[in-house]
């Protein structure tokens, strides 16, 4: 089971039928094996910004910030329709960053929680581009900027960062969805979305 560690800022209550973006994000904190702990706790904590996100996603660790069926402070313009995951590391990170040993098992990690979302809500396993998102019946993948850039005019976040790898991502979910490769089932957590 993931850990649950609760936000102090989210909600409403929503329906799970509204879920229809998967909307990646990244910390702007290290990649370290307790940060995704550690951002989790600093959401719950008594200085919390007004924000929050489902899942914070390290290279150890999954854990789980808002239940699904709650509206998570992430992106405004996809708190209601959106699963909002935050990723150790920095938007500014070049393609070598995601690259590393870190990136990479943090990149399994979170490709096995977004195949299990995605098969759980009908999220197809596309990235939806800034244009696409302009309709909000939108349903796919897309980063924190997509939505600053289709719904906020452009004020806002730009992460995960034009080098987040979004082809070998996609491929890592898809494989995660047909459990062909091992090294993904190898990290799983179990089932997702649960909290303990």
């Amino acid at each position: 089971m993931i850990p649950f560690v609760p936000a102090r800022h989210c909600g409403p209550a929503r329906s799970v039928d509204l879920i229809r973006l998967i909307v990646i994000h990244t910390m702007e904190a290290p990649e370290k094996p307790t940060t995704a702990r550690a951002v989790a706790y600093w959401f719950a904590g008594p200085t919390a910004p007004q924000a929050s996100a489902h899942y914070c996603v390290d290279a150890a660790e999954t854990i789980q910030c808002v239940a699904d069926d709650v509206v998570a402070w992430g992106a405004p313009g996809a708190n209601r329709v959106g699963i909002h995951i935050e990723h150790a590391g920095y938007a500014s990170q070049g393609a070598a960053g995601w690259a590393d040993e870190y990136s990479q098992q943090m990149l399994i990690r979170s490709a096995l929680l977004v195949a299990d979302l995605s098969m759980r809500y009908g999220i197809p396993l596309e990235r939806r581009t800034v244009a696409e998102l302009a309709d909000p019946m939108a349903k796919g993948l897309c980063g924190h900027v997509d939505i600053t850039n289709a719904r906020n005019g452009g004020k806002g976040h730009t992460d995960p960062g034009p080098d987040f790898p979004w082809d070998e991502f996609l491929r890592m979910v898809a494989d995660a969805q047909r459990a062909t490769d091992p090294d993904l089932v190898a990290v799983s957590d179990g089932d997702a979305g649960e909290p303990s």
